[in-house]
């Protein structure tokens, strides 16, 4: 069994944000089929682990249990709450599932007697178990915006508030069909013995190659999504203009003049997570906007990169429930647990995501809090991701992205 789960983990880690930018861009410009779904599958790997006894976890990943401090949470002491009962989780692998097993998966499981079983998200299956009446998924992870689309299509369960607390919550966490799990930020990093003594402020400086010389390395994931907004801001304007401004077929004509404008000095439009970091460290690029996550990861390995938080753009996840699942108060219940302060937190010291409850910050020490996209200090100097607008226009902007990156 423990080769078996070393395999798996090592299978699964190859998953990245990749996909499921892919999914949601594939969704909207197929008038919402499965060809996006069958893409993502295609990438990932499907597997769907052996449930682990209450309170043991596979030998591959390490629990809090085994390392010494048993994570306690106020309202989940009744280790019979739901014996006899099975959760599915459906997560995005890698290192993310392993910081949940540790953090909430094994926790919930040991607190509440639950059987928790995981397996690997992937959209076109979720909507195939949904249109066959075979839910299988108790709660899935997937992105804020493509949960949203889900929701909207009919194939989630509406969140049940009275058992999920949201008193806690930032604002636009709290969805009618998903809850936001963690943030994430696409961000400005840079490499420090470039510009360690003059480092860029925000974007209008990433576009400034007189003062701050040297190669780009920018976003080809997302696409449009950051890319226009950095344009935006790069042109001047404020932070909280710009989706006014992007509602505007000028204001998009001004994002694509101002985008000519770097072009040249971008040698690489990245197309994985790891790139950016990557192209940092080797010294390939002096610039990039990336995942704060890899970035992050990069720094505490030693490279001489930072990250720049202001004007980045916030995004989130979501845990969502499939329409139709057979024990939703159970889903509900694992929902609520997972958001709880004192679970986010746990969360955050093994991943640096950052908590979508306020109070969840008072409980990580202040070195973490500053490598965290939603901690207060960096939270207020970014851009959140507005859903509505890119729900409506990602399609077509993608396109003309896309075409636009190959004149």
């Amino acid at each position: 069994m423990s080769r078996d789960w070393e395999r798996l983990l090592k299978d699964l880690e190859r998953a990245s944000r990749l996909q499921r930018r892919q999914f949601l861009r594939a969704l909207l410009a197929s008038g919402v089929t499965l060809a996006g779904a069958s893409a993502l599958a295609a990438c990932r790997q499907q597997a769907t682990p052996t449930a682990a006894p209450a309170g043991q976890t596979p030998a591959a990943a390490p629990t809090q249990a085994q390392e010494g401090d048993l994570l306690t949470v106020a309202g989940y002491d009744n280790p019979n709450k739901w014996k006899g009962k099975t959760l599915v989780f459906a997560g995005f692998g890698g290192a993310m599932q392993d910081a949940q097993r540790k953090a909430v998966l094994e926790p919930f499981q040991r607190l509440t007697g639950a059987t928790i079983v995981e397996d690997t998200t992937d959209i076109g299956k979720l909507k195939a178990m949904v249109d066959a009446k075979a839910v299988e998924w108790t709660v899935s992870q997937q992105g804020t915006f493509e949960s949203r689309v889900l929701g909207q299509q009919g194939y989630l369960e509406p969140i049940d508030y009275s058992i999920v607390d949201k008193s806690n919550f930032f604002e636009d966490i709290a969805g009618e069909f998903d809850v936001g799990v963690i943030y994430w930020a696409l961000i400005l990093a840079y490499r420090t013995d470039k510009f360690g003594n003059n480092p860029p402020q925000g974007w209008q400086d990433f576009w400034d190659v007189q003062n701050f010389p040297g190669p780009r390395a920018m976003d080809k994931v997302d696409g449009p999504v950051g890319n226009l907004e950095f344009a935006l801001m790069a042109d001047g304007v404020p932070k909280e203009q710009v989706y006014q401004v992007m509602r505007t077929a000028e204001g998009i004509e001004r994002a694509f003049k101002k985008m000519d404008e770097i072009k040249p000095h971008v040698t690489v439009w990245w197309e994985a997570g790891a790139q950016p970091a990557q192209l940092l460290t080797d010294g390939e690029v002096d610039m990039a906007n990336a995942w704060n996550g890899r970035i992050d990861a990069a720094q505490r390995q030693g490279a001489p990169i930072a990250i720049q938080w202001n004007q980045g753009l916030l995004r989130t996840d979501s845990f969502i429930v499939p329409k139709g699942v057979k024990e939703k108060e159970l889903a509900m219940d694992f929902i609520n647990f997972a958001t709880r302060p004192e679970v986010q937190a746990e969360l955050s010291k093994y991943i640096p995501y950052s908590p979508t409850s306020a109070k969840a910050f008072d409980l990580l020490p202040e070195d973490l809090k500053a490598r965290l996209p939603s901690a207060p200090a960096q939270k207020e100097k970014m851009l959140f991701a507005d859903a509505e607008f890119w729900l409506a226009n990602l399609d077509k902007l993608t396109e003309r992205f896309n075409d636009w990156l190959t004149k």
